[in-house]
C-alpha cells in the first residue's frame, strides 16, 4: 500500500504549489515522502522571499566527507573558510559577507546557533548530510521564525532518510593532500566509512532508519586532525491524520586545535603556510618571523553533542494543521590549549594555595570544560481560510550551561596541588521566549501578499561566578515585522518585494567573557569607579543589540531550459555588530556597535540547458558594504572616524559556475568559485586584505548496473584542481589558507 502525504501541506499552499508545476495537470496528485512542508518554507512563485534549494539528488551528488559549509559553499552570496584547510573540522559560513553568528541556522525547524555564543559547530553535526533530504537558505531580515533572529538569512537543514522499500548500504572514501616542501610530497589522509539500514514500511505504518559512521583526517594544518564518529537514529509512524518522527543523532568527536591565522608572507611557501602556531610576531616588513610559537600537540578538544527531536503533524480538520517540536540537546566537553604564558596571579594560584607571585608554573596546559543543556518547545498551527493561509507558533527555550578552567598539566606545582581545582567558574542561563503570526493571503490567483509579526523576548543571566561574585540577569525585548508581494506577471515571470525589520540582542561574550576573567576580562557595563572601587551597573550594557531594515526586490523567468533569478537588497543597519580587525584568545573576531552602516547589493543566479546532455549553472553577487557612522577610541585614547569604510569581512564580488554532463548512469561536473578580496579590519589598511581568490572543484559519479541485487555507486573528486595557494579568510593580520590540491575516491554499495 503507498501512503500519500499531501495532507501535510496547507491546502491554499497544495494549489498554488500545483500552479507552479508547469508540467503537472491540475489534478495531479502528488505521492510525497514524509516530509512537513509547511508555510514557514518558501515556495518559488508564492513566498516573497529570496531562497535557494538544495534536493535530495544534489545533495547525493556533491556530498561525500567534507563538512555542511564546504556543500553550500556554491550558493549564492556565500563563502566559506576552514581552520585546518581542509574543510573538515571548524568551518564557517559567512551569507552576503554577514557570519554564522548572525544566520539563523536550523535543523528540521529546530535551533542549532548556541544560544549564548550565537555561533553554531558544524563539528558537533557530523556526517548529518548523509541524512538530510533537503536544505532551504533563506536570504535577507527576519526569514526564520525560530531561533535568533536572522540578520544575513536563514539554513534549514530537513533530515529525511526514511524509504519505503528496505535496503542496506555501505559506504567508503579515501581522500589523498597532496603538498610539497624541500623534502618533497608528501599524502595526508582522509577516511570514511558508514553504513546504514532502511526497515522499509512495517504494517503500513512504521518506518525504521539507522546510521553509523566514522570519519577520520589528518587535516591540512600541522596537527589539526578530526576523529568524527557519528549516529542517526530514526522512526516514523504514519496515522490517517498524523504523523509521529523521532530522530536521535550526533557523535562524540576529537580533533587537534588549529585557530590562529597565519601572516600574509607565508601563503607562497608550501611548508609555512601549513603551520599552526599558538603565537607569532613578524618583522616590520612582514616578510619574515622574529618569534614562533608552535600548538602542542597536547592541545585538543572532545565534544559530544546528542540530539533528542520528537516531531508531531496533526491535521485536526480539512482547514486546520497543528504541529508540535520537543527538543533537548545535551553538549559536554572540553579543550586543553597552552598557558605557558599565565603567571600565578591570573591562575589564581595564590588564593587557595599561597604560592608567591614570583614563582609561576612551567609549561601550563589548561582545560576548559563546558556543559550544556537545551529543552524546547516549538508549536505551530496552520490554518486555511478563504483566500489564504494562516500560520501562528510560538518557541519556548531553555538553556543552562556550565563552563569552568583548570590546570591539566604544568611543571612546579605545589606538591598538595588539586588536580580538579578550576581558577574560573560558573553557570550561564539563556531563556527564549517568541510568539509569531504569518500570513499568505491570494486575493487573485496571480497575486499573494504576506504579513509576518514576531515578538521575542530573552534573557541572558550569568550566576555563580567563582572569586569575582559577578551575577545579572539582562532581558531584550524585540518586535520583528514584515511584509512581502508576489506577482505572477505570467506563467514563466514573477515579481516579488518584501520589506523587514529585525532587532538581535548581542552575545553573551559582548556583555561579559567570564570565562576570560583569569586573564583580565571585566564586565561589559556602565561603572562607578568613585573611591576607587568599581561598581558596575548591571541594568546599563556597553553593548546594544543591532537593528536592521532590509528591503529585497527581485523577480524570477522560467522557460524550458532556462531560469534566471534576480534580486536587489538594500539593508540599512543600527548599532551594526562588527568585526574590529582583532581576535580574541581563541581566535574569534572581536565585535563592537558602529552607529550606521548600510549593505547594498545585487543577485543573480540561474540555469540553462545545454545540448549534449550538459546544464549551465551559476550565480553572481555584486555588493557595496560600508561604515556610514562609525567613530572608535584608539590605543592613545584618540577618537578615529571611520566612515566611508568598507566593512571588515564582505567581499564586493562573487560569482560561481557550474557545467554539469549526465548521460545516463555517469555525471560530472566542474565547478568554479570566485570570491573578490575584502578586508580583515575596518581601518582600510592594504596589509589587511583578503586578496580574491579563484578555484576549480572537479567531481564524478558512476552507478554500475545491478549485480545480484547490489548498485554500486563510485566516485572521484579533485579540489582545488589547479593547485592554487590562497587564503580563505582572514581576520585583521592573520589569515586561514586552504588546502591545496585534494583528491577523493569513494565506493557505496546498497543492496
Amino acid at each position: 500500500m503507498k501512503y500519500l502525504f499531501l495532507f501535510f501541506l496547507p491546502s491554499s499552499l497544495c494549489f498554488h504549489m500545483a500552479r507552479s508545476q508547469e508540467a503537472a495537470e491540475p489534478d495531479t496528485i502528488y505521492q510525497l515522502s514524509p516530509v512537513t512542508v509547511t508555510a514557514t518554507q518558501a515556495v518559488p512563485r508564492l513566498t516573497p522571499v529570496t531562497f535557494s534549494d538544495l534536493g535530495k539528488e544534489e545533495l547525493r551528488e556533491r556530498y561525500s566527507v567534507q563538512d555542511i559549509p564546504v556543500l553550500l559553499s556554491d550558493l549564492p552570496s556565500m563563502t566559506t573558510y576552514s581552520e585546518g584547510g581542509n574543510g573538515i573540522g571548524y568551518n564557517y559560513i559567512n551569507l552576503r559577507g554577514f557570519d554564522q553568528r548572525r544566520l539563523s541556522i536550523m535543523v528540521n525547524g529546530i535551533p542549532q546557533n548556541d544560544p549564548e555564543d550565537h555561533n553554531v559547530y558544524w563539528i558537533d553535526l557530523p556526517d548529518l548530510l548523509a541524512s538530510t533530504g533537503s536544505i532551504q537558505v533563506q536570504r535577507g531580515a527576519g526569514n526564520a521564525f525560530y531561533g535568533p533572529p536572522a540578520i544575513g538569512g536563514s539554513i534549514n537543514l530537513v533530515t529525511n532518510p526514511f524509504d519505503r522499500e528496505p535496503g542496506v548500504q555501505f559506504e567508503s572514501m579515501f581522500g589523498f593532500q597532496e603538498f610539497g616542501d624541500s623534502s618533497g610530497s608528501f599524502l595526508l589522509s582522509t577516511e570514511k566509512y558508514s553504513a546504514s539500514v532502511q526497515s522499509g514500511l512495517i504494517d503500513n505504518r512504521y518506518m525504521l532508519y539507522g546510521r553509523l559512521s566514522t570519519i577520520r583526517s589528518d587535516g591540512y594544518r600541522q596537527n589539526s586532525w578530526v576523529d568524527y564518529d557519528s549516529y542517526f537514529l530514526g522512526a516514523v509512524r504514519v496515522d490517517e491524520t498524523m504523523t509521529t518522527k523521532f530522530h536521535f543523532f550526533g557523535g562524540p568527536i576529537s580533533d587537534g586545535l588549529v585557530y590562529y591565522g597565519l601572516p600574509k608572507f607565508v601563503n607562497e611557501n608550501r611548508t609555512l603556510r601549513r603551520q599552526n602556531l599558538t603565537y607569532w610576531e613578524t618583522d616590520s616588513t612582514n616578510r619574515q618571523y622574529t618569534v614562533t610559537a608552535p600548538r602542542r600537540p597536547q592541545e585538543i578538544e572532545n565534544f559530544s553533542q546528542p540530539h533528542y527531536e520528537l516531531l508531531h503533524d496533526w491535521q485536526i480538520s480539512e482547514s486546520v494543521m497543528l504541529h508540535n517540536t520537543l527538543f533537548y540537546y545535551t553538549g559536554d566537553g572540553f579543550f586543553n590549549y597552552d598557558a605557558s604564558w599565565a603567571d600565578t596571579s591570573m591562575l589564581r594560584l595564590g588564593y587557595s594555595y599561597g604560592i608567591p607571585t614570583d614563582r609561576n608554573p612551567v609549561n601550563t596546559l589548561v582545560q576548559a570544560y563546558v556543559g550544556n543543556r537545551q529543552w524546547g518547545w516549538l508549536p505551530r498551527a496552520d490554518i486555511s481560510h478563504e483566500g489564504g493561509t494562516l500560520t501562528v507558533g510560538a518557541e519556548l527555550r531553555r538553556h543552562r550551561s556550565t563552563h569552568w578552567g583548570k590546570i591539566n598539566f604544568a611543571e612546579d606545582l605545589p606538591p598538595d596541588y588539586d588536580p580538579d581545582y578550576t581558577f574560573y567558574e560558573y553557570n550561564g542561563e539563556k531563556d527564549i521566549v517568541s510568539l509569531f503570526a504569518h500570513e499568505l493571503f491570494h486575493p487573485a490567483d496571480d497575486l499573494t501578499l504576506m504579513a509576518d509579526l514576531q515578538l521575542v523576548y530573552n534573557r541572558y543571566g550569568i550566576r555563580n561566578e567563582k572569586y569575582l561574585g559577578n551575577s545579572f540577569d539582562i532581558r531584550y525585548w524585540f518586535l520583528n515585522p514584515r511584509a512581502g508581494i508576489n506577482y505572477n506577471v505570467s506563467d514563466r515571470t514573477n515579481m516579488y518585494l518584501s520589506v523587514g525589520y529585525t532587532s538581535r540582542e548581542p552575545r553573551l561574550r559582548n556583555l561579559y567573557a567570564a570565562e576570560d576573567s583569569w586573564f583580565g576580562a571585566t564586565p561589559q557595563f556602565a561603572a562607578d569607579t568613585t573611591g576607587g572601587v568599581i561598581r558596575y551597573d548591571f541594568s546599563d550594557p556597553l553593548v546594544t543589540p543591532e537593528r536592521l531594515l532590509n528591503v529585497e526586490v527581485g523577480g524570477s523567468y522560467r522557460a524550458g531550459a532556462v531560469t534566471v533569478n534576480l534580486n536587489l537588497y538594500w539593508m540599512e543597519f543600527t548599532d551594526e555588530l562588527v568585526k574590529s580587525g582583532q581576535v580574541d584568545i581563541f581566535g574569534q573576531p572581536v565585535t563592537g556597535n558602529a552607529d550606521r552602516t548600510r549593505h547594498i547589493g545585487l543577485e543573480l543566479d540561474g540555469a540553462i540547458d545545454l545540448p549534449g546532455n550538459l546544464t549551465l549553472s551559476g550565480n553572481m553577487t555584486l555588493s557595496r558594504n560600508r561604515l556610514i557612522s562609525y567613530r572608535i577610541i584608539n590605543d592613545t585614547g584618540s577618537p578615529v572616524t571611520l566612515d566611508g569604510n568598507p566593512i571588515a569581512g564582505f567581499p564586493d564580488f562573487l560569482a560561481n559556475l557550474r557545467l554539469r554532463h549526465s548521460a545516463g548512469p555517469v555525471s560530472t561536473s566542474v565547478l568554479m568559485k570566485h570570491v573578490g578580496s575584502f578586508h580583515t579590519d575596518n581601518f582600510r589598511n592594504a596589509m589587511n586584505r583578503n586578496d580574491a581568490f579563484t578555484v576549480f572543484n572537479f567531481e564524478a559519479m558512476y552507478e554500475t548496473p545491478a549485480i545480484w541485487d547490489i548498485r554500486f555507486l563510485l566516485r572521484a573528486e579533485v579540489r582545488n584542481l589547479m593547485n592554487t595557494l590562497y587564503f580563505s579568510n582572514g581576520e585583521g593580520n592573520a589569515f586561514f589558507p586552504a588546502a591545496e590540491r585534494n583528491y577523493l575516491i569513494g565506493i557505496t554499495a546498497r543492496i
